[in-house]
This record gives C-alpha cells, sequence and structure tokens, in this order.
C-alpha cells in the first residue's frame, strides 16, 4: 500500500529575453522612463510668512511700548524723594495723570501681547518652514526675530521711559 505522488510537472521558467515574454504569453516587462521633469522646488511663501509676521511683531510691539514708556516716563514730574526713596504717591495724582497712568500701562501691556501672539506665530511657522523646507532660510530667521524681539520690545519701553522722563528729571524734589 503504497502511494507514489504524481509525477512533477513541467517547470518552465520565464523567458530572459523580452521579445521570447511577449511570444511565451508572459506580460512584458516596464521598460525605463527617464524622468519628465525636474521635481518642482517647494515655495518659500510659507518661510516668507513667518519671517514678515516675526518682523511686525517686533515693530508693532515696539511701538506700542515705546508710547506706553512715554506715557509712564512723564510721570516721573509727580514724584517725591524721601526716606524711602523716590515715590509716586497714586492718591495724590491729579485725575489728568491717573488717566495717563492707565493709558501708559494698557499701551505697555498691548505693546507685550501683540508681540507675544504675533511672535508666537511667527515662531512656530518658522519651526514648520525651517523643517519642510519652504523658505528655510526665512524660517530660521523668523525663529531668531521671535527669540530676540522680546528683548528689543522690552529696550524700547525703557528708551521709551527715558525719554518721556527726561524733561522732568531736574523737578524730582
Amino acid at each position: 500500500m503504497s502511494s507514489t505522488p504524481p509525477p512533477p510537472e513541467p517547470y518552465n521558467p520565464p523567458p530572459a529575453m523580452r521579445a521570447d515574454a511577449a511570444q511565451a504569453g508572459y506580460p512584458a516587462s516596464p521598460s525605463y522612463q527617464p524622468p519628465t521633469a525636474a521635481a518642482a522646488k517647494p515655495s518659500n511663501r510659507l518661510g516668507l510668512i513667518a519671517f514678515v509676521v516675526s518682523l511686525a511683531a517686533i515693530v508693532i510691539g515696539s511701538i506700542l511700548a515705546f508710547i506706553g514708556g512715554m506715557q509712564s516716563g512723564a510721570l516721573v514730574q509727580y514724584a517725591t524723594t524721601g526716606a524711602n526713596g523716590t515715590q509716586i504717591d497714586a492718591a495724590t495724582l491729579p485725575e489728568s495723570a491717573q488717566q495717563a497712568a492707565a493709558v501708559a500701562g494698557l499701551l505697555a501691556v498691548a505693546g507685550f501681547l501683540v508681540f507675544g501672539a504675533l511672535g508666537l506665530w511667527g515662531f512656530i511657522q518658522g519651526i514648520i518652514a525651517a523643517v519642510k523646507n519652504r523658505g528655510r532660510g526665512y524660517g530660521i530667521a523668523a525663529l531668531i526675530l521671535a527669540v530676540l524681539g522680546g528683548i528689543v520690545v522690552a529696550v524700547v519701553f525703557g528708551i521709551g521711559a527715558t525719554a518721556g522722563a527726561a524733561p522732568y528729571v531736574n523737578t524730582i524734589g
């Protein structure tokens, strides 16, 4: 009771030549196709927008901070020098000076908020542009501006406060 396996079917290897393959009924292999056009270079618009937004953050934030600094520096005319140093007593300020102090505070805060919002936008979009190579140079520049812009806005605020206080420095007493 032995069973013998059936004889193997003949092995027909695929033909080595393309013409032989077509005659034997095999599908033809695809031939080499040279590239028709070079891959399109990605647009640098993403990085450029990030750069412009970061630059606008610094410019707009600096303008608002400078005006706020000028307003707060002008309050020096109400300062008095005492045992605790030079101080401004909010209770003795005239109504117009209190309003000027409120405007100064709002402008300074608005300057830093505008810089913060636009700078964050430019920072994130600059990272994306640099990673995706869609304006890598502009993206890196946007990152640098967004990181160092806070220092610029703070310095401009200080310059504004100095400029606003300059006419009244000799009257502190």
